[in-house]
């Protein structure tokens, strides 16, 4: 029977366990009145509530007041205590939850003589009992009504034998009816909006009930519709703790909805806080990058892959070289950039997170909070979300690590020495900064998710794609004292200042403002005037980059190099001993050329549609900024790897002409072919797979919007994928810092930061075709020659035959 009315508690509804009652009186002259009630007894370790509902009115005196006045008779202790204007309005009390130690109170009510009074009220249970670790009940909220449950905690419920425990409460509702907000969404139905509050303070109640938008010491609170949780643990505010909890949930009247909402309420204290060991798991994972770089040279740079002969000195010596000399203008200020951004960024989060502490409105950052794991007593932030920004940073150690071994090789091989004439790591190793400046700046982020706090998540996602979209012109441009490529180069390589003052500096700017206008608005005047110098900074961009793709006439061109001037220059150095500029293949015509020209040109047509279009849609507000932005950045960085990839592929495929011949001369190894020819397209391949996971893991699995209302977004959060502790947006960071890792090793390869090594491949890859050539005309040759030979033979034979023979006889005879 106990089980069964156990169950009957947990399914059933808020009821009130007396009858609402109603009393209405008169004030006569003796200015008071009083009515003795009498409640059935709850049991004693239930908590309980009045719920008062109270109006007066005085038609001879305007603007009176009634004090009404509920307490206990036998120890005389007040349980409400009301000052009520008399102007005919309901107004409702709520009063402390307390444990009934009778079941007499009585009601005393002073007033003006004359004054008329309704009072209605009824004595609600709230304890929610944790049956091992969890409890539930339900009820229905109302207009104008709260509906308030307690629950106790206890030493042995939040101690566990590894770390500390942390308690989530969360309401759930089915409603079927949708929100409207033509603004927001667009949908046709309402959706009924609630609050949650907890609270160890009686006092926050009333004050809830009153106001519930207002900040409140000691409490925590949130809107939503069909799912809201909160988390006690030892870093919120208030700090998890045994004791008397209390929960109240009250209609969100901003919406001016008048209709009641059944509301589910669920308790559980869980003591799964520990998370080393999936932070492991996480690192160990990241450190698969490693393989990466090293397979990227194997199958793009095969000929430069003798390490054998580096020595950690040399590496040492680089390692100087850093902070002493050498080239490294775009690493260094990449350097500087991220200490003032990154502090900024801390700066502005830290306070949007203590404003979100402080006043307890959980509205302000944007959780999966059903994924939600408390950071110890630091941060009262989800743990698992900080910490799978780890990938980016290890991975970013492990290129700067890589970058560092590639060019001690390169200074090895005595490709300049200590002026590093033939040979710039500088992209390079801003790629690995800025891949741990992004982990930092996601990690910065995910302490208080929110649409103003997003653009700190971006702010190196932007580096990393201008740095790449700059490292793919710097492969095919002429950089100081280093004209060896001019076969095929057209412009100078870009200086790191402008890099900074006409690329990064304007996107942060923008994507400041635009932020700020979709969130905090500003005025009409602004708005224009910052959307026209938007639009002019990207018609500039266009046309810079149109003339970096050569799509400009060389009458418009001032700063076209003239190649066969350079190409007269270089002839004789002694960069390779040849009697003049290195050879490229025939496939780089592709960079240049009129079929080139028109490949370049549908492309960059396509790019300036989807430029177009993105900032329509930033316009309107259909997309945010620092999407728009970042995404015509990627889009941007992708098509120009497209174009100029090819050739690069072509270069290494090159490598292995005539193959059967090459194989019959044992010139390259079977394996070695095979690993390159097909270590191509499974890396090409590998790579988009991973980009796509990615993307479907950032889209199609979101598990919050930041651009919509806290409690529709909490719509789409969803439990934890994997271990109980990571969530799918985890995972978009674990694919996507893979994916920009194979993205930026490809790039890498065509920004060429050893020209030398690449002339030295492309040398070694003219000499092995020509050897190739030779052996097949050589082949074809000897081929021919025993043709001829063979046919001679044949030729000599014919005269003797034994028909010519007996022809030839005859005559003799006669």
């Amino acid at each position: 029977m106990r089980l069964l009315a156990l169950a009957l508690f947990l399914i059933l509804p808020e009821k009130a366990y007396t009858e609402e009652l109603t009393w209405e009186q008169v004030i006569d002259d003796s200015k008071t009145a009083e009515k003795e009630i009498q409640d059935e007894i709850l049991d004693g370790s239930d908590t309980a509530v009045y719920r008062v509902t109270s109006r007066c009115n005085n038609p001879d005196t305007a603007g009176t007041y009634l004090q009404i006045k509920l307490f206990d008779i036998s120890s005389l202790r007040t349980v409400i205590y009301h000052d009520l204007q008399c102007n005919g309005v309901d107004e409702i009390q709520y009063s402390k939850p307390f444990i009934p130690e009778n079941d007499k109170h009585t009601f005393r009510v002073y007033g003006e003589v004359g004054t008329n009074f309704t009072i209605k009220y009824d004595l609600l249970q709230t304890n929610i009992k944790l049956d091992n670790q969890e409890g539930k009940t339900s009820g229905v909220v109302s207009y104008k009504s709260m509906m308030v449950k307690s629950f106790k905690v206890s030493e042995d419920d939040i101690e566990s034998s590894s770390d500390w425990s942390y308690i989530q409460i969360w309401a759930e509702s089915n409603d079927d009816n949708k929100f409207f907000d033509p603004l927001k969404t667009g949908d046709l139905d309402h959706r009924l909006v609630g609050r949650l509050m907890v609270t160890n303070n009686t006092a926050n109640l009333q004050s809830f009930y009153s106001n519930p938008n207002a900040a409140l010491d000691g409490a925590l609170r949130l809107s939503f519709s069909t799912f809201g949780m909160i988390t006690l643990s030892v870093a919120s505010v208030p700090k998890i703790s045994s004791g008397e909890w209390y929960i109240a949930v009250v209609m969100d009247d901003r919406f001016g909805e008048t209709r009641d909402k059944a509301v589910e309420i669920t308790v559980k204290v869980r003591t799964d806080y520990e998370y080393t060991s999936e932070i492991g798991i996480l690192f160990a994972v990241s450190l698969l990058g490693i393989i990466i770089p090293f397979l990227a040279r194997a199958i793009f740079d095969v000929e430069n892959m003798h390490f054998e002969d580096l020595k950690f000195k040399c590496w040492l010596e680089t390692i100087k070289n850093w902070f002493w000399s050498g080239k490294k203008g775009l690493t260094y200020l990449t350097l500087l950039l991220a200490c003032l951004l990154i502090v900024s960024a801390f700066q502005v989060v830290h306070a949007k997170y203590a404003d979100m502490q402080e006043s307890g409105d959980r509205d302000i950052c944007f959780y999966n909070e059903k994924c939600y794991r408390p950071y110890l007593d630091h941060y009262d932030v989800s743990v698992n979300g900080v910490a799978s920004n780890l990938p980016f940073m290890v991975h970013g150690v492990i290129l700067v690590i890589y970058f560092s071994i590639s060019e001690a090789y390169c200074r090895s091989r005595g490709h300049g020495n200590e002026d590093h004439k033939y040979f710039d790591y500088s992209i390079p190793y801003s790629f690995g900064l800025a891949f741990i400046c992004e982990g930092f700046g996601s990690l910065l982020y995910h302490i208080c998710p929110s649409q103003i706090i997003f653009q700190f998540d971006t702010l190196f996602m932007f580096v990393i794609s201008i740095i790449m979209i700059i490292a793919i012109f710097e492969g095919y441009s002429i950089r100081d004292q280093d004209i060896r490529i001019s076969t095929i180069a057209s412009h100078k390589a870009i200086r790191t200042p402008k890099v900074f003052a006409f690329f990064i500096g304007p996107v942060y700017f923008f994507n400041f403002i635009g932020n700020l206008i979709a969130t905090e608005g500003l005025p009409i005047q602004f708005v224009t005037v910052f959307y026209i110098i938007f639009a002019l900074w990207w018609i500039g961009i266009l046309l810079w980059a149109a003339y970096k793709l050569d799509l400009w006439p060389d009458s418009l061109n001032p700063k076209h190099v003239d190649v066969i001037e350079v190409d007269a220059a270089v002839k004789g150095t002694d960069v390779i001993e040849t009697d003049g500029p290195v050879e490229l293949p025939k496939s780089m015509s592709f960079i240049k050329g009129r079929r080139a020209k028109v490949v370049k040109s549908i492309m960059f047509l396509l790019y300036c549609c989807v430029v177009a279009a993105g900032f329509v849609l930033a316009l309107l507000e259909k997309l945010s900024f620092s999407i728009f932005i970042l995404g015509v950045l990627i889009f941007g960085q992708i098509v120009l790897t497209m174009v100029f990839f090819i050739p690069t592929i072509w270069v290494v495929l090159r490598h292995f002409v005539n193959l059967p011949v090459q194989l019959a001369n044992h010139k390259i190894a079977v394996s070695k072919h095979f690993f390159v020819l097909f270590g191509v397209v499974v890396y090409v391949l590998l790579g988009c797979v991973v980009v796509v996971i990615s993307l479907v893991f950032f889209t199609v699995f979101s598990v919050t919007d930041k651009s919509i209302y806290p409690w529709r977004s909490r719509e789409q959060n969803s439990p934890c994928y994997l271990g109980n502790f990571y969530d799918t947006h985890d995972f978009w960071h674990l694919f996507a810092s893979f994916a920009l890792m194979m993205m930026a090793m490809v790039v890498v390869q065509i920004s060429k930061p050893c020209r030398m090594c690449y002339l030295e491949y492309l040398k070694k890859s003219r000499d092995r075709i020509q050897t190739v050539k030779n052996l097949k005309n050589m082949k074809s040759g000897a081929a021919a020659a025993g043709a001829v030979m063979k046919f001679k033979k044949a030729g000599k034979k014919s005269p003797t035959t034994p028909s010519s023979a007996t022809n030839g006889a005859e005559p003799e005879q006669q």
